[in-house]
């Protein structure tokens, strides 16, 4: 049977997502139809529509499955040390490695999300939720007097831009531009965005 190498210990939602991630990167959004998938999850389609509603469902929990806002919110709020540059490379390093884990997923977003806005709008909800945890940190970094007042949320803005644009070069170009290792390049990138911010 097609979908058999998914026929394994796993939940029923958990082989159909990874059936969705194997036909979206083989042959795209539009190609990978809810009947292709369900038949190489070794389900039904019916059952895929139970677990998910429709394929956008489906998307939802792809994406929310490969979501780095856990990791991050954690490095935000658990693991912060209060010295702006030391969390904001912790934070960085987190946010590029785990982007690079899941380049082929958002390569494909990208590409897709021109025919499809749907993908576009589901991809956002996680950068908007990273920008609100880091508002919520320069805040504090505000009120404790270590960062002067600025636009917070241009700030957090700026640093996602400034870590999407390392991963961005790394994923697409890989050392052709510079072979600086990555922390080096982020180290420095993150000491001139702190010089900004310092009182």
């Amino acid at each position: 049977m097609k979908g058999s190498i998914f026929l394994t210990t796993k939940g029923t939602a958990e082989r159909i997502i990874e059936a969705a991630l194997q036909l979206v990167s083989e042959k795209g959004y539009t190609a990978a139809t809810t009947k292709s998938i369900a038949e190489l999850a070794g389900v039904n389609e019916v059952t895929l529509f139970r677990h998910f509603g429709n394929k956008r469902g489906l998307l939802k929990a792809i994406i929310e499955q490969f979501s780095y806002y856990p990791l991050l919110q954690q490095e935000i709020n658990q693991n912060v040390t209060w010295e702006l540059e030391q969390d904001l490379l912790n934070f960085s390093l987190k946010h590029f490695h785990f982007l690079m884990s899941i380049k082929d997923f958002v390569m494909i977003g990208f590409k897709e999300s021109i025919q499809f806005p749907e993908i576009s709008e589901e991809i956002a909800n996680i950068p908007l939720l990273i920008k609100k945890e880091l508002i919520v940190y320069f805040q504090e970094m505000h009120q404790r007097g270590k960062i002067r007042e600025v636009d917070f949320e241009a700030a957090a803005l700026s640093l996602i831009a400034l870590n999407f644009g390392h991963f961005m070069s790394r994923a697409r170009l890989g050392t052709i531009v510079s072979d600086l290792p990555t922390e080096e390049l982020l180290q420095t990138s993150v000491a001139i965005f702190s010089r900004g911010l310092v009182s």
